[in-house]
């Protein structure tokens, strides 16, 4: 059985290293990366991701414009983001970028989990039911 690949971005190495034990311990292949610039230095490690979570606010480059390039360079995997600053502005342009999900800070970690098991599903089987567009 393959196991899914999990690309988890934030700056905050506390919070990626807890991410990556959460995401461990739920029998994913957690790989992590501290910002844009290494993820652009280490994309075709992470082209068979099934999932992006990601920091908004991380030095060098916001989660968005880290997005956009990826779209640029054809990695389609959907993503989840994480923000403390979400406007409706940064909502419509994460949905717009395949941001399926946008929690704000403090992260329930059960809806965290739920939101990858979603995001992993066909969008036609309920996998993309929230386009980014709501505040969890």
């Amino acid at each position: 059985m393959k196991v899914t690949k999990i690309l988890i971005i934030d700056d905050d190495a506390s919070v990626r290293e807890c991410y990556g034990r959460l995401f461990r311990r739920e029998g994913y292949d957690a790989r992590l990366e501290s910002g844009g610039a290494s993820v652009e230095r280490n994309l075709e490690e992470h082209r068979d991701a099934g999932v992006v979570i990601l920091d908004y606010r991380m030095p060098g480059m916001d989660g968005l414009e880290l997005i956009r390039r990826l779209r640029s360079r054809d990695f389609t995997a959907p993503g989840v983001m994480v923000t403390a600053f979400a406007t409706a502005e940064i909502l419509e342009e994460a949905g717009r970028l395949g941001i399926r999900r946008v929690f704000s800070k403090p992260v329930n970690v059960s809806q965290l989990l739920q939101a990858v098991r979603d995001s992993l599903l066909p969008r036609a089987a309920g996998g993309g039911g929230d386009d980014g567009d709501e505040r969890e």
